[in-house]
């Protein structure tokens, strides 16, 4: 999509009018206040390098094995040089083939491409070569492939399992210090290795049945010892992080706290969020569990904003009401029989020190159910009024609505009616800030020629305020952002660490 600019000059230079191409313009939704880029900069201080899809050691592994594979077939077979195309396909080939196998063992096996693969399923061989697997290639590298920046691919640099080679863009080398974890792997399927997919460059073909035979030989829920010990030192060993060695000690502590030898991961996520009195000893509780704590309130703090949002849409949709219209239809909907006079003895009164992973869930059940959904709001929003910290954290935008910003200015209507208190969020905390980032988001993604344009959903009309054209349902409820703990829970118990 053209910008201004461009457009104006278009127009200077047109002698006539022309018809032009239907614009599509779609719908934004997966941050429509711009609130979440904080909940992962929080996250990086407990959790960093980790994400919600790279859950186990396998993929690590064999990652690091393909390029161990390719220095091999350099220095044994007739070719000393390859492209660093070939060695990127090469690798890829392997990565392919391994999620290939582990889909035909089970279709539902925890890796990302199960639907990308569905094809590869019934046909009894596959060519590794041509129009066909440079077009799969090409999309599993960016999207369902370990090495995509969404999947595996960050982590296994963070983590040390791959080295770039210098001066080669897109090159890899394994840590050296992994040879032996890699020759642990190597040894289950060393009979395999003469078939022509781990021995030479270019296209090859590989049988169903080939590929089924090795699935069970690298399942990927059966790491060997050295594997596991490898990863532990690399999430929250020797050779982590501080800031990630300090939140496995919390994940550890939390489920050693718990002594139950069936702690699910939420019962463990809500340990770690537990104030000390909680804790069986509160001399066990480590001190990460206030960054975990405030990972939450967080979360809970943009859930309840998001949510805001979504029952204000749902408000708007028979037709425009004003902001008072607005704040006295969301007080209506409290069960709370009577207000107090002013926010000040109403939400800022508030001295819950609950877990803020309880109301996590209790909005998001309201949400599912939103005649209960603007007494969950206030909850919420009491909670993390209450535990703003006072200072705002260097990577916490003001753009973005930190705790610390919102907590001074919900003190600023501290005298205002719940009426008056609820139309100020309503007015900057929602429509203000919706606004400002559909409208900035939109012209950024104009400007870099993108597809999609994160659309205002509510404007201001001669009515009042009013949903955009277009907008003819609430949508999706928000949900919370996944916060990395499941992938460092399935790490860690792999590993033996749980």
């Amino acid at each position: 999509m053209a910008d201004l600019g461009e457009l104006l000059e278009i127009a200077r230079e047109a002698a006539e009018s022309r018809a032009v191409d239907r614009r599509k313009v779609d719908f934004g939704g997966v941050d429509p206040l711009g609130l979440r880029q904080i909940n992962f900069g929080l996250m990086d201080r407990v959790l960093p390098d980790l994400n919600n899809v790279a859950s186990h050691i396998r993929p690590y592994t064999l990652m690091s094995w393909a390029w161990r594979r390719v220095r091999h077939v350099l220095e044994t077979g007739k070719r000393k040089a390859a492209s660093p195309e070939e060695m990127r396909d090469f690798v890829d080939r392997i990565e392919a083939i391994y999620a290939w196998s582990q889909f035909l063992i089970d279709p539902r096996a925890d890796i990302p491409g199960g639907q990308a693969m569905r094809s590869m399923l019934d046909i009894s061989r596959y060519r590794f070569g041509g129009e066909e697997w440079d077009a799969r290639r090409n999309m599993r590298r960016y999207s369902t492939g370990f090495i995509s920046p969404l999947n595996y691919g960050p982590s296994l640099r963070t983590m040390g399992w791959l080295i770039p080679v210098e001066g080669a863009s897109g090159i890899f080398q394994p840590d050296p210090s992994l040879d032996t974890v890699l020759d642990a792997f190597e040894k289950r399927f060393e009979k395999e290795l003469e078939h022509e997919a781990f021995n030479r460059f270019g296209s090859v073909t590989v049988k169903r049945a080939d590929a089924e035979r090795w699935g069970k030989l690298w399942a990927l829920e059966k790491p060997k010892a050295a594997e596991a010990k490898a990863m532990f030192g690399r999430l929250g060993g020797e050779r982590a992080p501080t800031a990630r060695q300090k939140g496995v000690g919390l994940v550890q502590a939390a489920y050693a706290d718990l002594d139950e030898a069936d702690a699910d991961d939420e019962a463990i996520r809500r340990r770690m969020a537990d104030r000390p009195e909680a804790w069986r000893t509160e001399k066990d509780r480590p001190a990460a569990a206030d960054e975990w704590r405030a990972v939450q309130i967080r979360q809970l703090f943009r859930l309840s904003l998001e949510g805001l949002f979504y029952w204000t849409i749902g408000r708007l949709l028979p037709g425009p009401l004003s902001t008072a219209q607005l704040a006295e239809a969301f007080l209506a909907a409290l069960d709370e029989p009577a207000l107090p006079d002013t926010a000040d003895a109403w939400v800022l009164a508030s001295e819950d020190t609950s877990n803020p992973v309880e109301h996590l869930r209790s909005l998001q059940t309201a949400l599912r159910d939103q005649a209960r959904l603007p007494s969950a709001i206030v909850t919420a929003l009491a909670l993390c009024l209450r535990e703003a910290p006072s200072k705002a954290h260097p990577f916490e935008n003001p753009d973005r609505l930190p705790l610390a910003r919102a907590r001074k200015e919900a003190e600023g209507w501290r005298a205002l009616s719940p009426s008056g208190f609820i139309a100020r969020v309503l007015e900057i905390w929602i429509m203000a800030q919706h606004a400002y980032w559909s409208v900035g988001r939109g012209l950024a993604d104009a400007r870099n020629r993108g597809k999609t344009i994160l659309r205002l959903r509510i404007v201001m009309d001669e009515g009042g305020w009013t949903l955009t054209p277009g907008t003819t349902r609430q949508g999706n409820p928000p949900e919370p952002t996944p916060d990395r703990l499941e992938t460092a829970i399935s790490l860690l118990a792999e590993c033996g660490q749980l």
